[in-house]
């Protein structure tokens, strides 16, 4: 999990060191507060819901209008860092969560005195009350303090001078440890947020671009096809007080690039579990017949990826093919960060990436990839 977040602040980093030939930098404060409620989404989940949850934020924001073609691409995309602490009810069995999230807001619509942006972001928080036998044993939902964040957030913003806006919006906020200690059930939370933003010089005007003039920018110096070969590595438990071990995969995938942001794809992916091995070892009391395919599995994946600049953000869903281990579930699904070596219209280009696996709202580790990827076809422009 660790790997996780030095990826995520990679990744922030990369972004504001690929912008430094902006021509308008503008840098803003907010300072917003959620309120909502946590969603009881599993059947195992214990604490009983009393009442809402509030989660504060104070956001630095920074937006750059850059002659980047990526970020012409993408309508000039914000990046910010955002600390919050989250009090989620039951309180006495969560506790309070203090984070940091870098992220990333894409404008949807702008107008004059108005915006919709659609914020990303994924960091690390500390929660003062973790699951413990006997002290907290209610807490089936944090099995440990240190916890990830995904959050997913779509703001209206209105503009009232150069300096000042208010805004409101919906967040999607989940806590959880990858299973990387169990119990993991994870928190998710729905909230309506409410913020206050102040420019710390007069904003420049956003340069919005049509979609038909953005147009220009999705053919240009890319090979629109990419065969890419990785090894995955993660650490789970399987149950509570367990051992922590890796699960290694092996990936297949291929990538068809629709502009420089986006592309659509889809793979194979075989992973062998040695948690499960070691489980089932145990179980059937070191039999020498528990080899490593009792403990693996294959799937079939679909992805969609976008890409800006040397980093990219991923999303899949897949199917098990077949599964020896005890999962237990048909379907998975993973979010992912990426850093490429090299530019999109190079023949061979390095990949490594961060990325969280789970079945449905539940975690089931985080997987540190490299690999190695091959485009091919004609270069676009």
């Amino acid at each position: 999990m660790h790997h996780f977040v030095l990826g995520i602040f990679l990744f922030l980093g990369l972004g504001l060191l690929s912008s430094a030939r902006a021509q308008t930098v503008s840098n803003q404060l907010e300072f917003g507060i959620s309120s909502g409620r946590v969603i009881r989404h599993n059947t195992k989940f214990k604490p009983v819901v009393n009442g809402p949850s509030f989660l504060y934020q104070l956001s630095w924001i920074r937006y750059r209008n850059d002659s980047l073609a990526w970020r012409k691409a993408a309508n000039f995309p914000r990046v910010g860092l955002t600390l919050m602490v989250a009090d989620c009810a039951p309180n006495d069995v969560f506790g309070y969560g203090i984070g940091v999230s870098p992220f990333i807001d894409f404008t949807l619509r702008q107008r004059p005195k108005s915006r919709l942006d659609l914020r990303l972001g994924t960091g690390l928080a500390y929660f003062t009350k973790a699951y413990d036998p006997v002290s907290n044993p209610e807490n089936n939902v944090i099995g440990s303090h240190l916890n990830t964040i995904v959050h997913l957030g779509i703001h209206h913003q209105w503009i009232l001078n150069s300096r000042l806006s208010l805004g409101q919006g919906i967040d999607l906020i989940h806590f959880s440890n990858a299973r990387s200690t169990s119990p993991n059930l994870g928190i998710n939370t729905v909230a309506a947020k409410f913020s206050v933003r102040y420019a710390l010089a007069k904003q420049p005007k956003q340069d919005t671009l049509t979609t038909c003039h953005r147009s220009r920018y999705a053919h240009e110096g890319f090979r629109p096809h990419s065969l890419s070969l990785r090894y995955g590595i993660g650490l789970t438990d399987r149950f509570v007080g367990g051992p922590v071990r890796p699960i290694h995969s092996s990936i297949l995938q291929y990538m068809y690039s629709t502009g420089p942001l986006h592309s659509i794809g889809f793979g194979v992916k075989h992973s062998w579990d040695m948690g499960e091995l070691e489980a089932l070892s145990f179980l059937n009391q070191g039999e020498a017949s528990i080899k490593l395919g009792s403990a693996s599995n294959a799937s079939a994946f679909i992805a969609d990826a976008w890409r800006f600049g040397a980093m990219g953000l991923e999303l899949a869903v897949g199917a098990y093919l077949y599964d020896r281990s005890m999962t237990y579930d048909c379907l998975w699904f993973k979010i992912g960060i990426q850093g490429f070596l090299g530019g999109r219209n190079r023949l061979i280009q390095g990949i490594a990436g961060c990325h969280m696996k789970s079945h449905y709202a539940v975690a089931e580790y985080v997987e540190l990839q490299s690999g190695i990827q091959f485009n091919y076809g004609k270069t676009r422009r």
